[in-house]
């Protein structure tokens, strides 16, 4: 994160979870950085409510937004031994605990093509609930497998800082507070128990499944989203990397589809998809109608999955890099 202006972390410090502001690798407490930012102005409000969690700023996003920008341009002014180290922190996700964490499915055309499918005219993506707190874990913590078909999805997603209620993809990304990476882990076993049904719940769902972080960058800071590169590597080796492009549906596309469904908060998160490179049909050429030869050559042992020890990293250039240790 040390090329952009600010991004913000959530980080337990003593046994408590905090939010900080984050420049060059530097960290200074939010709520003394909003101090300090209100000091350095004569018409200042007085004292306002401590920012206790990633929320408190979300839910009050257009108002504070200036405030983090001006905050972090005094950060230069904070002596060393005030700032902490990003390095030696305990990230938590930068939104622990989301209202709604949402996914989008199939949405690259490359991760279709990989799994021999078409996309025909007017497909739309499917999406699913991820999960609950549970589900969510930080740069840094580990991913628990539930089998030995455990797999890697590398996706960018939206924070919602505004309200949005049956919005257009116009006035879209207008509701966006920023970006983060995320790690859509999978279950391939269990979200294909049977051939023809899949069970995006019991696959996806599951505890510690839905790596986010390491920070929030706001989106202002992200001006062409469209540009952006998605890349997964397992221990090292690239598995995945495609561009945000690839999309069948782009991020305002989304956003709208969702925000007909049902109101979407600040806090609210959303996984934008993933691209080809899945771990389940590594090594295969599928053509179309061949996905149940796919499933066949999984459980006969083909396709590459996590295992004890891995440790697999997301990295969107411009946004951060993420990464989790896989533990049995």
């Amino acid at each position: 994160m040390q090329d952009k202006p600010f991004s913000l972390v959530t980080y337990r410090f003593h046994g408590e979870s905090r939010v900080g502001l984050v420049k060059n690798a530097r960290v200074r407490e939010i709520n003394l950085a909003l101090e300090e930012e209100a000091a350095s102005r004569p018409s200042a409000p007085g004292e306002e409510a401590p920012v206790r969690s990633m929320m408190d700023l979300l839910n009050d996003w257009d108002r504070k937004l200036p405030r983090l920008r001006a905050a972090a341009g005094l950060l230069e002014n904070v002596p060393a031994e005030n700032l902490l180290d990003l390095e030696r922190l305990e990230l938590l996700a930068p939104v622990p605990a989301p209202g709604k964490m949402m996914n989008v499915g199939l949405n690259f055309y490359d991760h279709a093509e990989e799994m021999g499918m078409e996309v025909p005219e007017g497909f739309q993506p499917n999406f699913f609930w991820k999960g609950d707190r549970n589900c969510i874990i930080g740069h840094g913590q580990k991913i628990r497998l539930s089998s030995d078909y455990v797999d890697w999805e590398a996706e960018l997603a939206v924070v919602i800082g505004r309200p949005a209620r049956d919005v257009s993809p116009d006035e879209a990304m207008g509701c966006v507070a920023g970006f983060t990476c995320h790690n859509d882990v999978t279950d391939r076993r269990l979200m294909m128990p049977e051939a023809g049904r899949l069970d995006f719940l019991a696959g996806k769902a599951r505890d510690t499944f839905g790596p986010l972080g390491p920070a929030l960058v706001p989106a202002d800071q992200v001006p062409d989203v469209e540009s952006l590169r998605i890349r997964c590597l397992v221990n090292g080796e690239k598995m995945q990397d495609t561009g945000v492009d690839r999309m069948i549906w782009g991020p305002a596309r989304c956003i709208s589809a969702l925000s007909k469904v049902f109101t979407l908060q600040p806090g609210d998160v959303i996984g934008l998809g993933t691209g080809a490179g899945v771990g389940w049909t590594r090594g295969m050429s599928l053509g179309p109608g061949d996905l149940s030869r796919a499933v066949e050559r999984m459980l006969q042992g083909g396709g590459v999955f996590l295992r004890p020890g891995d440790m697999v990293t997301v990295d969107i250039p411009g946004v951060g890099c993420l990464e989790n240790e896989v533990e049995a």
